[in-house]
This record gives structure tokens, C-alpha cells and sequence, in this order.
């Protein structure tokens, strides 16, 4: 006779079975088996698994220690995060946390104070992983002096000279006029360093991009021209040029290009002259040395790099499996966006070192956790030696010119590309804007035979016109016009703040048509560089207009501005800055008008006339520029902001010739 249900033993289910459910938190750090998990074919069980998890911090750090049965998988990414990104749990925020089948672990926080970095979780052995899913990685040497690394360098360089499929990379026709006026022979251990004159002949050169900082020790100036010539003892040199001086040594180079020892510092001409060919000399030299994590001259980048750790960890058997956690950067290619490699450190929130980095032909970058390597073809880096087509950052141009056979989209596009990244980058110098980003300017125009006006291009002008400022934080310095002129109201030279443009889809490209027409520009350059810094540029177009209503209004602490138009509902622009009221002198009655505001400015509620002026349409849609009068010229104006609208906003427009400073 069966038992009754009440008098049956409870079935238990074992230990073991216990400990093979996966922990909530961190699935075990197991790619497989999770609602989330993909694969790479079709069959799971001969597929590569991978799986992206989002924790929360302070869950994670709650999590019990595994003496008191708490998760030893969870364990390893704490200790990880505390080896590595110190106070996190302290902090409210996300950990990323990506998984693949026989690869490493990738750990990541949201908040900006570790934007970039990345913690690596990888078997310490290749034989005996600590869990099956667990895959090894390759060694990065401790040193960025090391041999290995140095060997490395050689190998990327010579497989560029070398391999007949690096077409772009071969260096351009090389012509007096981007040679280099001055180079520093470093010759060999036992001979003198001294800068040497090149009289227009060729040398076989490297190039240091490098952060000024306050200002590197040792400059060439008037003075110690000659005694710079002579002789320049090694140690006198700033620790970055020492470190520039090895790396050259190192590559069999004889010969490199330093800005600060290479231009006097203290004559304006010579300066001209030689920033304004800058772009020819990065792009003509044999190896670009990109100091990227150094912060100014004092800063070395051969040092030792932040050491693997050890992580504790035991297998259900209770024996220690040899688990090892490292800081990375998130540095590799996106190819699904087809976008290059983002090489992280101080040097990459410089204006002029973008320039330097899109023009030159190969560069190695000395960043605080290994060295990439790109040229015009190839990426390649410590973590990832072998070689690679990504796209590259001095592939940009190349490529786009290589696709623009009929049209020049593609090259305005990179245009647009290099603008958006340049305009979220700092000067030291203000007056730079211009200069600093004129050596890809001069291969925009090379390639397109259009004529450049002070940061537009007139072949593009629609398009280039169009671009707004894309700020989202609380009004502060980079929400005023500048105090000292520097570029026309039209470009986005005239603020300090990041742009972007709206880039068409290909099949939205189509229906865009320009509605405006140049009828002359002008602009004047202020020194040698006909690319560089301006004192005056202005345009006239001619196009439909209409007039409007502009007022302004405070909502959450924001400062939003409205256009009213007949026949419509109100119409936000995106403002450059922020837009003040104010009055332009007249012989009778002196006339309202809206301007950008400048420090000091005390931003109020004001509704004053402004023109529209229409520059493309899109199907039913019209956007163009919001002018106000401008105090520089009579009936002239200036920009305040975009509007994009229906058409029925210029049902009542009517075409006339309007200039814009």
C-alpha cells in the first residue's frame, strides 16, 4: 500500500545540485544558459555563447563574501573593481559586464570618472582555465620600453613599408615647400644631439605629437638658435623628448621633428610659416610618436604600466585556479559603425594633435596601458598584434577621396566627422581655432577644388551652414559668444563649443535641396596661412526669407528660444549661445535687435523681430539660420541659431540678397 502524500519523506535536493543554480546577480559569469545569451550559429551546443549583463553597484557590493556562502564569481568582480577603479562602491552606477565563451571578461562603469577604462578578467593559465567559459589573453609587456614592445613598433612599421597592399600609405611626392625648415639630428649615443637646418633637402624623419602643457623646459628661440646648433646635452632635454629621442634611436631613425625645438618660438614669421605646413610635415614623416597619455613635457610614456593582479578564487572543490585581472582602454576599432580606434589620454583633448593624428601616414601611440599602431591601411596593438584593415583615424581622408568619384560627398562628410570631434577639443591659445585644423583643410581643398571660407566650404555651403551646437549641461562659459573676434558668425570657428551637423542618409540625401545661392564671400587672413586665423570674412547669399518673432523664455533652468511665424505654431531654434536683446545705433531711432550674449551678459525675457533665411528644404520640411542685425555693418547680420520647419512657415517668404559676418 503507497504511502500517503503526508507521511512521504520530503524530497532534497543535493548540495551540488544547489550550487549548479546560477547566482542572480552575475549568472555566474557564464555566457550560456541566460535569457540574454546569443550564439554565434544556430546549434547552442557547439555554438560560441556570448552575454552583455548590467548590475547594479551597490547590489554587488552588498554581495556576501564567499566564506559566509556568498557567490565567489561575484567575488571576482569585486576584487577586480577594487583592485582597479577605487571608491566604486561608493557610487550609484551601472557595471557592464561582457561575457564570450572561451574569451575574456570585460568590466566597465558608467560614471565619467572611469569613461574609457576597462578591467579584463582572464584565465591565468591556458591549461587549466578556472571555469570552462573562461578563456586566457595575450601578455603586454610591464614596460613600454621593453624590448618586446620596441620589437613590436619595428614590426608594424616595416610590414607597412613593406606589404604591397599598403597603396595609401606610401608617402606623397614630397616638395620643398612641406619640408620641415629644421630637424634634430639625434645621431648616435656617442654623438651630439644639435638642430640642423635642412636647406630644403629631404631627411627620413619622425614626428612627436605631443601636449604643451604649461610649456615644454626647452624651446628654440632668436637666442639659442646657434647654440641649439651646436650641441644639445641629453639630459637638458624635457623627459618626454628624452623618452623621443630613445624612440627614435630604437626605430633606426636618425632624425625627428619636434614643434617646440623645431619653430622659433619667438618669431611670429617663422611660426607662420611652419604651422602652416604642419600638416605636410606629419604627413610626410616616416613614423608619427604620439605621447597620447603624456600630460605635458615632464611626463614620460616609456614607463612601467600598471601590473596584472592576482584575483583569489576557488573551485567548488576548494582548491585555488589561478585568475588574473588587468586595467584596459577601450581603445579597439567599431566596425559595426565603422569607426577607428580611440586612443585615450591627455593628448586626445587637444585641438592641434587631431590634426596631427588625421594627417600623418603611421603613428604609434603611447597610451598608459599599451601601444597602437595605425597607418592609412592597418590597426594593430599589443592586445591585438595581428594585422588588421579597420578603418583608421589617418585612413579618413584616403578613404573618402577614394570613394568620391562623381561627387564629393564622402570627403564632405569626413569633413563634417573631423569638425564634430575637433570642436570638443581644448586650445590653449584661442586664436588657434582656425590654424590649428588648416593642414586637413588644405587636403579638403586639394581634393575638391572648392575655396574655403573661414571653416565652410562655398562647393558644400548648404550643408556646412547647417551645423548647431549640441550642449546639454547648464548654461556656463561655452553657452557665451567670444569677447575677441575670431571667426564669422556663420562658422563654427566663432564659438568654443561642440557642434554637429545633420548628416544625411544616403536616400534622404536625394530630397535635399539647397534653396540659397552665393553671391560673393571675402575674407582676410591676418598672417602667412591663407587657411589660417581671420580678421574679417563675411558672405552674401541670396534666398528666401521671412520674418519672424523671437522670444525667449526659462524653463528648468534652461534658456529656450521661440520663433513665431505666420500661419504656424511656435517654433524652437537651437541657439549657438545664449541670446540677449539689444539695439543698433541709428541716426533716428535706434533699432532692436538680438545678438549672442557675452560674459557678463544678464540673459532676460525678450520677443524682438529677427529674419529667417531658408538654406535647404527636405520633402514638406525647410531649415535654415536665424539672423539678427549685426553691429559690425550696416544692413548686415549675424547668426543667432537653425530652425527646421514645415513648409508652410515660408508660404509668404520672398527672395532677397541679405550679408552675413
Amino acid at each position: 500500500m503507497p504511502l500517503t502524500r503526508s507521511l512521504r519523506q520530503p524530497h532534497r535536493r543535493s548540495t551540488t545540485q544547489i550550487r549548479r543554480k546560477p547566482c542572480q546577480i552575475c549568472h555566474n559569469l557564464n555566457p550560456r544558459g541566460h535569457p540574454s545569451s546569443v550564439y554565434s550559429v544556430e546549434s547552442e551546443e557547439a555554438a560560441l555563447a556570448s552575454l552583455s549583463l548590467v548590475l547594479d553597484s551597490s547590489s554587488l557590493a552588498k554581495t556576501k563574501d564567499t566564506q559566509e556562502g556568498g557567490c565567489r564569481f561575484c567575488a571576482v568582480l569585486c576584487q577586480a573593481l577594487d583592485a582597479f577603479s577605487q571608491g566604486w562602491r561608493d557610487t550609484l552606477q551601472r557595471v557592464n559586464v561582457d561575457l564570450k565563451e572561451k574569451g575574456t571578461i570585460k568590466v566597465g562603469l558608467d560614471a565619467n570618472r572611469w569613461k574609457g577604462e576597462r578591467i579584463e578578467i582572464y584565465a591565468g593559465s591556458a591549461s587549466r582555465a578556472p571555469w570552462p567559459t573562461l578563456g586566457t589573453t595575450r601578455h603586454i609587456p610591464v614596460n613600454s620600453g621593453s624590448d618586446d614592445t620596441f620589437n613590436f613598433a619595428r614590426r608594424c612599421i616595416q610590414d607597412c613599408m613593406t606589404n604591397s597592399k599598403h597603396v595609401a600609405c606610401k608617402l606623397p611626392s614630397r616638395s620643398s615647400a612641406a619640408a620641415p625648415k629644421r630637424l634634430l639630428d639625434v645621431g648616435r649615443v656617442t654623438a651630439p644631439i644639435r638642430l640642423i637646418d635642412t636647406q630644403g633637402k629631404h631627411f627620413e624623419y619622425a614626428a612627436l605629437s605631443h601636449c604643451w602643457g604649461a610649456g615644454p623646459a626647452l624651446t628654440v628661440t632668436k637666442l639659442n638658435w646657434k647654440k641649439l646648433a651646436s650641441s644639445i646635452p641629453f639630459e637638458s632635454l624635457p623627459p618626454l623628448f628624452q623618452d623621443a629621442v630613445v624612440i627614435v634611436r630604437q626605430l633606426g631613425l636618425r632624425y625627428i621633428w619636434i614643434d617646440a625645438l623645431c619653430i622659433i618660438q619667438d618669431s611670429v614669421r617663422d611660426w607662420e610659416t611652419e604651422s602652416a605646413k604642419m600638416g605636410g610635415i606629419y604627413e610626410n614623416s616616416h613614423v608619427t610618436i604620439s605621447a597620447t597619455s603624456s600630460g605635458d613635457g615632464t611626463s614620460r610614456c616609456l614607463l612601467d604600466r600598471r601590473k596584472a593582479v592576482k584575483l583569489n578564487y576557488q573551485n567548488t572543490t576548494g582548491k585555488e585556479a589561478a585568475v588574473r585581472a588587468r586595467k584596459i582602454e577601450d581603445h579597439h576599432p567599431n566596425l559595426a559603425e565603422a569607426e577607428p580606434a580611440k586612443p585615450l589620454g591627455r593628448l586626445a583633448t587637444r585641438a592641434w594633435a587631431l590634426q596631427e593624428h588625421v594627417l600623418s601616414t603611421r603613428v604609434l601611440h603611447y597610451t598608459g596601458t599599451e601601444l597602437l599602431f595605425e597607418c592609412k591601411t592597418s590597426y594593430r596593438c599589443e592586445c591585438t598584434p595581428g594585422r588588421k584593415t579597420y578603418p583608421t583615424t589617418p585612413a579618413l581622408i584616403p578613404r573618402a577621396i577614394a570613394k568620391s568619384s562623381k561627387t564629393h560627398q564622402a570627403i564632405w562628410n569626413a569633413w563634417h566627422q573631423i569638425v564634430e570631434q575637433y570642436s570638443k577639443r581644448d586650445l590653449t591659445v584661442p586664436t588657434d581655432k582656425l590654424p590649428a585644423i588648416s593642414g586637413i583643410a588644405s587636403r579638403i581643398g586639394m581634393a575638391t577644388g572648392s575655396s574655403y571660407i573661414a571653416g565652410v566650404w562655398e562647393n558644400n555651403l548648404a550643408s556646412d551652414l547647417l551645423w548647431s551646437t549640441s550642449l546639454t549641461t547648464l548654461p556656463d562659459a561655452h553657452y557665451f559668444a567670444l569677447e575677441k573676434y575670431r571667426a564669422p558668425s556663420f562658422s563654427w570657428a566663432s564659438l568654443n563649443a561642440p557642434i554637429a551637423y545633420h548628416n544625411l542618409e544616403e536616400h534622404e540625401r536625394e530630397t535635399f535641396t539647397p534653396t540659397i545661392s552665393l553671391i560673393s564671400s571675402s575674407t582676410t587672413a591676418t598672417g602667412l596661412n591663407p587657411l589660417g586665423a581671420v580678421s574679417c570674412s563675411r558672405i552674401t547669399l541670396r534666398g528666401p526669407v521671412v520674418h519672424a518673432m523671437l522670444s525667449s523664455m526659462k524653463r528648468e533652468g534652461m534658456w529656450e528660444y521661440t520663433l513665431a511665424i505666420k500661419r504656424t505654431s511656435g517654433i524652437i531654434i537651437s541657439h549657438d549661445s545664449l541670446l540677449v536683446e539689444d539695439y543698433i545705433p541709428a541716426s533716428d531711432i535706434p533699432r532692436k535687435t538680438v545678438r549672442r550674449a557675452q560674459c557678463g551678459d544678464k540673459p532676460s525675457d525678450f520677443k524682438t523681430s529677427v529674419l529667417c533665411l531658408g538654406v535647404a528644404r527636405q520633402d514638406s520640411w525647410i531649415s535654415g539660420l536665424v539672423l539678427g542685425l549685426s553691429q559690425r555693418g550696416r544692413e548686415s547680420y549675424e547668426r543667432l541659431g537653425t530652425f527646421s520647419a514645415g513648409m508652410e512657415a515660408f508660404e509668404n517668404a520672398y527672395e532677397r540678397e541679405l550679408e552675413i559676418m
